[in-house]
């Protein structure tokens, strides 16, 4: 019986603690502009990277503007705009190429840019990147 007793009691402990540590806030809407030398980036990426670790979140930029769905807390800014090259002909296969980022490092993988996710979207929610 007391060993019955103490199985229960672990299990409750168990299910109680996973549900606490399964707490996430819904995502929110974020939505803003990003422009390259001044003017309204035509197509291109904008990446919010969590400082917690989550997955980061990627958002298409068309005509400068992008949006969607986040979540909330401190992120890093990433901007990446995409170059094709041409493709690679091996026999009668032709091999189509990867996108390349065209933008500084500054803007994407060593990016020092930040904003918040909150209830009321993202601040800062416009962002300007150079292409030199």
């Amino acid at each position: 019986m007391l060993r019955w007793l103490t199985l229960c009691c672990a299990l409750l402990g168990l299910g109680l603690v996973a549900v606490g540590c399964n707490k996430t806030e819904p995502p929110v809407p974020v939505s803003g502009t990003v422009y390259l030398d001044g003017e309204l980036m035509k197509e291109g990426r904008i990446t919010l990277v969590g400082e917690d670790g989550t997955t980061p979140e990627n958002f298409e930029v068309k005509e400068g503007k992008f949006e969607g769905q986040a979540r909330a807390g401190k992120k890093r800014i990433e901007v990446r705009q995409f170059k094709v090259g041409a493709p690679t002909k091996m026999g009668d296969k032709t091999i189509e190429a990867t996108p390349e980022n065209i933008l500084p490092a500054q803007y994407n993988t060593e990016s020092k840019i930040t904003a918040e996710v909150g209830s009321g979207g993202l601040n800062p929610s416009k962002f300007e990147v150079r292409s030199k």
